[in-house]
């Protein structure tokens, strides 16, 4: 059989196909194509062929096939990743003129191919030759951009990117470039940016540092923006709130007005709305609007006296449903959760999100308290301005609660405080975390603990383990610990409820990941992902294509689930975004992870 022959029937044996391939190897699904069409063969020691190997690879040991792949070659499973991808290069063209049975001229050998300048394909790779070229330190450029070093620290090693902040994107470039030129490493940055160096200014220089053409989705970024949002909250850091009688004071409009014009007219209705509800104490709100959210946002003054009468509703144990437009981009999504952060974190409001369609001809607002007072607009939408009324009578407020429940009917809850949920076994999930997870933890470790709190927490963490495994995969994502920390004793074990973390011993901490290596091998659908450090230290994500629970890891009893189909996928994007990086196969971790804590045991 010749080249083309042999990679036909490798796919179909591993019962893959040309799309499913070419995203393992990087490649366009054309050029795969014309691999096996035979419009195309390549020499066997060229990039093309590195990367169908490792994508050949890759699919194998992502679809338990890695067995079955070594048994076609003739290489051992348990052979060392490189071995395994030049047994399939030896393979595809073995009996052919291409055989290659020693490197090409110049060559070391035949299982280190000549370095070439691989196109950078993520965002931290590029940014750390920048500021390699810049010869600048996370800590000076933090100091410059007036961010925290540790997050540069982040960018740096891939698990976080600035693309939701122009600020940080516009100040990053403009400051690499200008040391790079002063220091005379221009001809350096030509080369990796392949443009001349008379070409290279401020704005191709940020094109090809973050890699705008090739950003996949919006999405991913705006997941991130709002999970730094939710790891950086805390009451103490917040905004000061107004009281509700420093927003009296202000523009609080005449209760007897029953109608409000435009924009300016809703902002004055809903100060009106909610400041008389936090002065009655107020059971309960019901809000509902498909407008543009640029009302609530756009007015920082407003916006401040807003929350501090919601503040003071919640406060006052006022309950709150506000039900969102499953129609609203997701930047919208962002911006508005993001407001009603301080709010949600009180556990006093229920968000939903509603399943109709949004009428392309009209806009609703309907903000209710039953038996008191709504406001209300039903209007064209394209139309100059819009009229919003003012209910209180008991007839008309009847009616536009009884609207207000039949939107309800067709809802479902958008984000949800509720207790962390471990793994259901009914879909592929994903955890993202700065601890090693209880439920990889070996039995004979957890009796060495001998605490009963952890020890009931290992035993269902243990058996949701085992049922997600059956027939899902589970990927964990964690950043292994330093020996600095290991051997000072500060590595905790995973908060749990009602308990403070225990402290590894080193021994302890290999036998943990011993029995990570153990699973790994033992169970095709666990998957470990070794992160450089955690993106974000103060939440745990568990995330499915249903639901992603977003985790505080001080506080593991404060949890919020996402369902909105919208949000769902970006933070599922943002997961698949961060394995992608870190990706390993079976036999390069457990060499990787024995190396690193099992040789002194």
């Amino acid at each position: 059989m010749h080249f083309t022959e042999r990679l036909n029937k490798l796919i179909e044996d591993l019962g893959a196909d040309t799309k499913t391939i070419a995203a393992f190897a990087g490649f366009d699904r054309s050029q795969l194509s014309r691999l096996r069409t035979g419009k195309l063969i390549p020499r066997p020691w060229s990039s093309t062929i590195e990367k169908l190997a490792a994508g050949l690879y890759l699919f194998s040991d992502n679809h338990n096939g890695l067995g079955q792949l070594c048994a076609i070659i003739g290489t051992s499973a348990n052979a060392p990743a490189v071995e395994i991808k030049e047994g399939i290069r030896n393979w595809l063209f073995a009996g052919t003129e291409e055989e290659p049975g020693s490197p090409e001229p110049g060559r070391k050998s035949a299982g280190r191919p000549r370095k070439s300048r691989v196109r950078m394909k993520f965002f931290a790779e590029r940014l750390d030759a920048a500021m390699n070229l810049a010869e600048i330190s996370s800590i000076r450029l933090s100091k410059q951009i007036h961010v925290d070093a540790s997050l540069i620290s982040r960018y740096r090693s891939g698990v976080r990117t600035p693309e939701d902040n122009p600020r940080i994107v516009g100040r990053l470039s403009e400051i690499l470039l200008d040391r790079i030129r002063r220091i005379g490493h221009m001809r350096e940055l030509s080369e990796l940016m392949r443009l001349p160096s008379e070409e290279i200014d401020n704005g191709s220089f940020s094109v090809w540092l973050f890699n705008q053409n090739e950003l996949p989705d919006l999405a991913i970024p705006m997941a991130e923006s709002l999970l730094a949002s939710f790891d950086s909250f805390s009451e103490a850091s917040g905004p000061k709130l107004p009281s509700p009688e420093d927003t009296a004071l202000l523009e609080i409009p005449d209760t007897g007005q029953s109608v409000y014009y435009g924009t300016e007219g809703l902002r004055k209705a809903v100060l009106r709305f909610l400041h008389d509800a936090a002065a009655e104490n107020a059971a309960e709100l019901l809000l509902y609007s498909d407008e543009d959210q640029d009302w609530l946002t756009s007015d920082p003054v407003f916006l401040s006296h807003w929350a501090g009468l919601m503040s003071a509703c919640v406060r006052n144990g006022t309950h709150i449903r506000i039900i969102h437009n499953i129609d609203r981009n997701l930047e919208e999504m962002n911006q508005a959760i993001k407001s009603w952060l301080p709010l949600y974190m009180s556990g006093m409001i229920e968000s939903y999100y509603s399943r109709k369609q949004r009428d392309p001809r009209f806009t609703h607002t309907l903000f209710l308290r039953t038996g008191h007072a709504c406001i209300e607009s039903f209007r064209v939408i394209g139309s100059m301005q819009s009229i919003y009324h003012y209910h209180t009578e008991e007839p008309e407020l009847q009616i536009l609660a009884s609207g207000f429940e039949a939107i309800m009917q067709s809802a479902k809850p958008l984000l949800v405080i509720d207790p962390p949920q471990l793994y259901t076994g009914n879909a592929d999930a994903a955890v993202i975390q700065k601890e090693l997870t209880i439920a990889s933890m070996p039995e004979n470790l957890v009796k060495e603990f001998n605490h009963p709190l952890l020890t009931k927490a290992w035993i269902s963490a243990r058996a949701a383990l085992l049922r997600q495994l059956e027939n899902h995969i589970l990927n964990e994502c964690i950043p292994l610990a330093s020996d600095e920390d290991l051997f000072a004793g500060t590595v905790l074990t995973e908060s749990i409820p009602g308990m403070d973390p225990l402290r590894y011993t080193p021994r302890q901490y290999a036998i943990h990941i011993e029995n990570i290596v153990r699973l790994s091998e033992e169970y095709p659908n666990y998957r470990f992902y070794v992160l450089p450090e955690i993106p974000f230290p103060n939440m745990k994500l568990l995330i499915t294509e249903s639901k992603a629970q977003v985790i505080h890891a001080a506080r593991p009893d404060l949890s919020f689930g996402f369902t909105h189909p919208l949000m769902c996928n970006a933070f599922l994007g943002y997961a698949e975004t961060l394995m992608k990086q870190y990706q390993m196969d079976r036999n390069s971790l457990r060499h990787k992870l024995e190396g690193r804590f099992l040789q002194d045991q």
